[in-house]
């Protein structure tokens, strides 16, 4: 586990502009509506310019006729209404990395 402080309002009410926040690392599993903290080499928050934003994650899947899957595209939702969602489609492999998975918010 690990805690960052969480900048902006784009997850508000949830997450309150500079909260500090409790994330489980090495996430596995279905992601599916979890709020994660993202990492990807072309995605920049539009609030803070950062390249790690917190959002609720989504996914769309592509299944091959071999069984095998990838993601169609993954869309990262703020809570907050005002602000837009950032779609990603088709993401290679090791391009997009969920580095926690949100436990609390502390206040």
């Amino acid at each position: 586990m690990f805690v960052a402080k969480v900048v902006g309002h784009s997850m508000e009410p949830r997450i309150p502009d500079g909260s500090h926040c409790v994330f489980m690392a090495d996430v596995v599993g279905s992601r599916q509506g979890k709020i994660v903290l993202v990492q990807h080499h072309d995605i920049v928050d539009s609030e803070t310019g950062g390249g790690y934003p917190v959002k609720r994650y989504r996914s769309d899947k592509r299944y091959g006729k071999d069984g095998t899957w990838f993601h169609e595209r993954i869309i990262l939702e703020p809570l907050n209404k005002e602000y837009e969602e950032i779609v990603l489609k088709n993401c290679a492999e090791g391009e997009f990395k969920v580095i926690g998975e949100l436990l609390s918010v502390l206040k």
